[in-house]
């Protein structure tokens, strides 16, 4: 092995360790040993020593039946420590939550990390049928409408070199799982301004995103509108809750320092 490969300084047991935090999601929030340690490829004594020095250190927690485990509050630090660094958010918070007060419809922040789109902020409706995806929660940027308008701010090559080996996966008919639709269609994204997406991963949501820019004029986030077909789906609501979002959209991106060039 090389001096230069990187490999020889990564220390596995943190590797595994921060590995074990991965495992957790919101459809899997707690996970007994035996699970950890087949998820890990490991055996049961390693997987305790690493799990028993996370709940040591307060990053995991045993849950009433003490045998499975979830992340405990210390875990939650390392993803507020990271939010409170992206100064978007900051100045982003009392425009989405004023989107959320127009519209009555949940509304969201998300930023791009490789092929996902990471949850950062999240104004909540108290619609009976509403969006419940969780400050943190990961969807594959291809398949969602926030990932799309993440990806517009990628070129073609980019985007292609993005995607190089990865499978893109059907979640709905509407998905597109070939590099050259994918293209295609943020190309079209790109172009419009704003996207939408039907009942991408839950039955009867849709979600309409427009893209965040800052002082360079980079695309670094996009938020969304997120709710029920039977609300948002007419040709008129469509429209204005897409004016809104691009409004809302453009607000932040000039908060942050972005003057569009002159037409």
């Amino acid at each position: 092995m090389s001096e230069t490969d990187p490999n020889t300084y990564i220390a596995p047991a943190l590797q595994r360790g921060l590995a074990i935090l991965e495992l957790f999601t919101p459809q899997r929030r707690a996970l007994s040993l035996t699970e950890i340690a087949n998820a890990l490829g490991i055996g049961r004594a390693s997987a305790f020593r690493l799990v028993f020095t996370l709940e040591h250190l307060g990053y995991l927690g045993r849950i009433d039946d003490g045998k499975s485990y979830r992340l405990a509050p210390r875990s939650m630090q390392l993803g507020y420590h990271y939010l409170s660094g992206l100064d978007c958010i900051e100045v982003a918070i009392p425009f989405i939550d004023g989107l959320r007060d127009a519209t009555q419809i949940s509304a969201h922040m998300g930023v791009r990390d490789g092929t996902e789109v990471v949850y950062v902020y999240r104004a909540h409706s108290h619609m009976t049928l509403s969006s419940n995806i969780a400050v943190g929660y990961r969807l594959p940027a291809h398949a969602t409408a926030m990932g799309r308008m993440l990806l517009s701010g990628l070129n073609d090559d980019a985007i292609a070199q993005l995607y190089t080996g990865v499978r893109l996966d059907r979640f709905s008919e509407n998905t597109a799982v070939t590099l050259t639709s994918l293209i295609q269609e943020v190309a079209e994204d790109r172009k419009r301004g704003w996207t939408m997406n039907r009942s991408s991963f839950v039955s009867g949501i849709v979600a309409i995103a427009a893209a965040v820019r800052d002082h360079r004029g980079q695309v670094i986030a996009a938020i969304n509108l997120s709710g029920p077909s039977a609300v948002m789906d007419q040709p008129a609501t469509l429209d204005r809750l897409t004016a809104k979002v691009v409004e809302t959209a453009d607000a932040i991106s000039h908060q942050l320092g972005y003057l569009p060039p002159a037409s």
